[in-house]
C-alpha cells in the first residue's frame, strides 16, 4: 500500500490512516484475537466449539435461548430506545462480518427427525445448522425446526487456524453512510455540489433506491415503496436503522449547503470531502460524549479516557485500532437485550418484528419512528430478551414461523468463531472465574438446568446475564472489553476530530465548535416539521433534568464562524 502523506482525507478502505502500518483498519482485516480461539477437533477451526469441558455435547443454542432468555420479565431503564438505534447504527460503521456461501442445502428433515449432524459442521463447511427440539414454543413443524445458520467466510492465517475477519473499517468513519470502497462511495454520490444521492418524495429527501431489490434486501409490499441503498448493505434492517441513515444522508447534504455557501468556488469532491470530515466528527461526538456514558457508566468511560473534551488528545501511532473477534462476535452484541417487544409509530403500537425490512415506515413515517425510539422506554441489558427477536426476527408476513432466533444465533456465533467459554474471559481479565453456578449474577437455576459446568457456559449468555456497572448498559466483562476496543478506536485514529498537528487536523475553533454537536441538534437539523427536541433524546423525558427544548435553544456547530 502505497500513501501520500500529504493527503488530508480519509481512504475509504479504511488503509493509510497509520502511515507506518497502512494496512492497520483496512477493510478485510481479521479480527484480532485476544485468547486463542477454543475451535473442537483438531483447533484449525474446521469444527467449531461444540464440546463441553467432559467431551460431552454443549447445550443447543435454542434452548439456552428459550429457557434463559426468556421474554418472562423486562425491566424498563430511564434511558430510550434511541440508546439502542444509536448502538446498532455504530456497530454497522465498524463491524460488518460476512458469511460464508455454498450451494450446499443447510436444511432438511432427517436433521431434524433423525438427529443426524451435517457433514458441514466438522469438515469446516458453511452449514452449522441450529435444531430445535420437538414441542418448541413457537417452530412446532419439521420443516421450521432446523434454523440455516452460516459460518461466518474464513480466513486462514498464517499457522493454518481459521479466522474471520471484518468487511467494514474499525474506524468510526461514516462508512455505513459513504461505504468502504471508492467504488461504493461513487455510487451513492450525486456528482454536484459535494451533495449524496437522495429521492425526493413531496418535499422531503430520502435514500436512493436500491435497484438489485428482492426479499433478501427488504420486504417491498405496497406501491411506492422501495428497498433503500446506503454505504452499508444492512440499511434496512430495521425502521428506525433505516431512520438514522436518512437524517444522516440529509445532513451531509446540508453540511454541504453551508460549506458552499461561504466557499462558493469549492468543486464538488473538495465540497463532499469537507462535509464527510465534519459528519465523521459529529458521528465520533455524539458517540463519545452521549453515547459512551450511558453504555459503559462515567467511570468506566473515564478509566479509558472515553469522553469528549480532552484538551490533551495524543494520535498514538502504535495502536493497533483492528476489531477484536470477542468484541464483534459476542460483547457488542448486548444491544439486543435493550430491544422492546413494540414501538408506537403515529399512536399504533406497532411490533418490532413488524419493523423488520419494511421500508415502508421510513417513507411514511420516518418522524413517528424516531418519536417511537424516544418515546419507548430501553429495556435493561440482561438475560431476558423480546420474542421479537427470539422468535421473529426476520419473519416474512406471508410465511409465520420463517424467522430466526437471534439469541440462539449469537450464541452458535460465538462458537462458529471458537469463542472460549465465559468464564475463561472472566478468568483473562482478572474478574474471578464463577465457581459454581450459584454466582451467576441471573438465571443460576436455569444455567445449571442446561451446562454440566458452569466453565462451559457461552460467553455471549453468561456476558448479558451480569449485573449493570454502575450507570452502564452492561456487566463488568462487557465493559472491559469494550472499553479497551472504544479506546484503541479513538487513540489509534489519526483522522480523529481533536487530534491536532496533522495534515488533516480541524483548527482549534473548529474542535470547538465540532464539541458542540448532539443528536438532538443533528434531528433538529434534519427532521422535517420538528420544532422542539429533548436535550438528550436517549434519556427519558423529565421537565426537569431533560425537557423538551426548542430547537433554536440546541447548540450548534458555528460553521460559517469556524470554517470562513
Amino acid at each position: 500500500i502505497t500513501c501520500d502523506s500529504s493527503y488530508p482525507y480519509r481512504s475509504f478502505d479504511g488503509s493509510c490512516n497509520n502511515l507506518a502500518n497502512p494496512s492497520y483498519g483496512q477493510t478485510g482485516s481479521a479480527f484480532r484475537r485476544i485468547l486463542a480461539p477454543a475451535y473442537g477437533g483438531d483447533g484449525t477451526g474446521s469444527t467449531p466449539r461444540l464440546s463441553a469441558s467432559s467431551g460431552g455435547d454443549l447445550p443447543n443454542p435454542r434452548a439456552i435461548s428459550v429457557l434463559i432468555h426468556d421474554p418472562a420479565d423486562f425491566t424498563h431503564d430511564s434511558f430510550t430506545q434511541m440508546v439502542m438505534q444509536w448502538g446498532q447504527f455504530l456497530d454497522h460503521d465498524i463491524t460488518d462480518t460476512p458469511t460464508a456461501s455454498n450451494a450446499t442445502v443447510c436444511c432438511y428433515d432427517s436433521l431434524v427427525t433423525s438427529n443426524e449432524v451435517h457433514s458441514d459442521v466438522t469438515t469446516g463447511g458453511a452449514c452449522f445448522p441450529i435444531i430445535i427440539a420437538e414441542g418448541d414454543r413457537y417452530f412446532d413443524t419439521v420443516s421450521t425446526r432446523c434454523m440455516v445458520f452460516y459460518r461466518s467466510d474464513p480466513i486462514t492465517d498464517s499457522d493454518g487456524v481459521r479466522q474471520q475477519y471484518n468487511a467494514a473499517t474499525p474506524w468510526i468513519d461514516g462508512s455505513q453512510i459513504y461505504g468502504t470502497s471508492e467504488t461504493v462511495a461513487a455510487s451513492l454520490r450525486s456528482g454536484s455540489q459535494g451533495k449524496l444521492l437522495v429521492r425526493t418524495i413531496g418535499d422531503e429527501d430520502f435514500l436512493p433506491e436500491d435497484s438489485s431489490s428482492s426479499d433478501s434486501v427488504c420486504f417491498v409490499r405496497e406501491s411506492g415503496e422501495y428497498c433503500f441503498l446506503a454505504g452499508d448493505h444492512r440499511v434496512n434492517v430495521f425502521a428506525g436503522l433505516s431512520a438514522f441513515h436518512t437524517i444522516f444522508v440529509r445532513y451531509h447534504n446540508t453540511i454541504c449547503d453551508r460549506l458552499l455557501a461561504l466557499n462558493p468556488s469549492w468543486d464538488d469532491e473538495t465540497t463532499f470531502q469537507e462535509a464527510r470530515r465534519i459528519v465523521v466528527a459529529v458521528l465520533q461526538v455524539i458517540t463519545y460524549k452521549e453515547f459512551m456514558r450511558h453504555i459503559l457508566g462515567t467511570t468506566v468511560a473515564n478509566t479509558y479516557d472515553l469522553l469528549v473534551g480532552d484538551e490533551n488528545y495524543a494520535y498514538d501511532a502504535s495502536v493497533d485500532p483492528t476489531l477484536s473477534n470477542v468484541f464483534s462476535a459476542a460483547a457488542y452484541r448486548f444491544g439486543h437485550s435493550m430491544l422492546s417487544d413494540s414501538l408506537t409509530v403515529n399512536g399504533t403500537a406497532t411490533l418490532t418484528s413488524d419493523l423488520y425490512m419494511r421500508p415502508k415506515y421510513t417513507l411514511n413515517s420516518m418522524a413517528a419512528v424516531l418519536d417511537g425510539l424516544q418515546d419507548e422506554k430501553l429495556f435493561r441489558t440482561d438475560r431476558w430478551y423480546t420474542q421479537s427477536l427470539t422468535d421473529r426476527m426476520f419473519e416474512t408476513p406471508e410465511s409465520p414461523q420463517s424467522g430466526f432466533d437471534v439469541a440462539a444465533r449469537n450464541i452458535q456465533r460465538g462458537r462458529d468463531h471458537g469463542l472460549p467459554s465465559y468464564n475463561a474471559w472472566r478468568e483473562h481479565y482478572g474478574l474471578g472465574k464463577k465457581t459454581s453456578f450459584d454466582e451467576m449474577d441471573q438465571g443460576s437455576a436455569r444455567y445449571s438446568r442446561l451446562y454440566e459446568s458452569v466453565d462451559d457456559i457461552d460467553l455471549y449468555s453468561g456476558g448479558v446475564s451480569e449485573n449493570l456497572v454502575s450507570g452502564g448498559r452492561v456487566g463488568e466483562l462487557y465493559a472491559i472489553i469494550m472499553g479497551e476496543q472504544f479506546k484503541d478506536l479513538k487513540f489509534g485514529d489519526r483522522f480523529w476530530f481533536e487530534n491536532t498537528g496533522d495534515v488533516s487536523s480541524f483548527s482549534s475553533k473548529q474542535i470547538n465548535q465540532l464539541r458542540r454537536v448532539s443528536l438532538a441538534r443533528v434531528l433538529c437539523d434534519t427532521v422535517t416539521g420538528i420544532e422542539s427536541v429533548r436535550e438528550s433524546p436517549f434519556k427519558a423525558l423529565d421537565d426537569a433534568s431533560n425537557p423538551l427544548t426548542p430547537c433554536s435553544e440546541i447548540l450548534d456547530i458555528n460553521i460559517e464562524r469556524a470554517w470562513s
